[in-house]
C-alpha cells in the first residue's frame, strides 16, 4: 500500500474511531477516551490503535484517599478499558466497512499509549533534579 494511501486511512479511522465509539459503544469498562494515533500494517491487514484514557493523570485532593493503582487487587482502568475495545472491535470493524472504500477492512488491535505519562515522568524527573542542591 502506498504510504500516501496508509496515511489517509490512518487518519480515517483515527477519526471514525473518535466519533463512533463515544456515541455508540455502550460498554460500561469503556470511560471517556482520546484515540491518540493509528498505525496501519504495510499490507493494510492491521491497524493498532493507540488510547489514552481523558483525565487519567489528573491528580486532585479527593486522589489520595483511593486506594493504590499498584496494588495486587485493584482494578486497572485501561486494562478494562482494552478489554471492552477489544470485545466491540467486530461492531467497530463493520461500521468501518460501511465508511472506508477498502477491500479488506483492518483487524483492530488496541494499545495504551503512555506518550503523555512518559511525558509527564521525565518532567518530574527534570523538576527533581533542578531542586536538588549543587554541590561545589
Amino acid at each position: 500500500m502506498q504510504e500516501n494511501r496508509r496515511s489517509r486511512l490512518q487518519a480515517v479511522i483515527q477519526e471514525e474511531l473518535s466519533v463512533i465509539v463515544p456515541r455508540m459503544v455502550k460498554d460500561p469498562r469503556i470511560p471517556s477516551i482520546t484515540f491518540t494515533s493509528v498505525e496501519v500494517t504495510q499490507d493494510g491487514s492491521h491497524a493498532t490503535v493507540f488510547v489514552a484514557l481523558l483525565g487519567g493523570m489528573i491528580k486532585s485532593p479527593e486522589s489520595e484517599a483511593l486506594p493504590d493503582p499498584k496494588a495486587p487487587n485493584a482494578p486497572n482502568p485501561m486494562k478494562e478499558c482494552l478489554e471492552g475495545l477489544k470485545s466491540a472491535s467486530g461492531f467497530l470493524r463493520r461500521h468501518l466497512g460501511k465508511v472506508l472504500s477498502v477491500r479488506h477492512i483492518p483487524n483492530l488491535v488496541f494499545r495504551e499509549d503512555k506518550g503523555f505519562e512518559n511525558a509527564l515522568r521525565v518532567n518530574e524527573l527534570l523538576k527533581q533534579i533542578n531542586e536538588t542542591p549543587k554541590s561545589e
